[in-house]
């Protein structure tokens, strides 16, 4: 028999929806300091902020990034995501200490 090792890839708003579920909804605070404090997060919301002000706000910042910047988004998150928070306050230091 023949099976597929290959996983379905996520729709762009399964994408934005792991990504608020994984870092926004979180109870963890040191999941938003570690997602939010990535360079290239920084950098993406900086542009997705730009698109959703000039759309006078209509709906949620994130529905506003490029697939290639949702992509980022949603890599980062999981990998941010799939640490244990006692783990991410060590590897990023005592300045994290306070979170948890």
């Amino acid at each position: 028999m023949f099976f597929s090792l290959s996983k379905r890839k996520p729709t762009p708003e399964e994408m934005r929806n792991e990504v608020i579920r994984l870092i926004d909804e979180s109870k963890e605070n040191v999941y938003k300091v570690v997602f939010y404090s990535q360079p290239e997060v920084l950098e993406i919301l900086e542009r997705v902020s730009r698109r959703w002000e000039e759309s006078n706000y209509r709906g949620r910042p994130i529905d506003y990034a490029t697939p290639s910047e949702l992509k980022t988004l949603y890599k980062v998150a999981r990998k941010v995501a799939s640490q244990r928070a006692e783990d991410l306050v060590a590897n990023y230091g005592e300045d994290f200490a306070w979170i948890i």
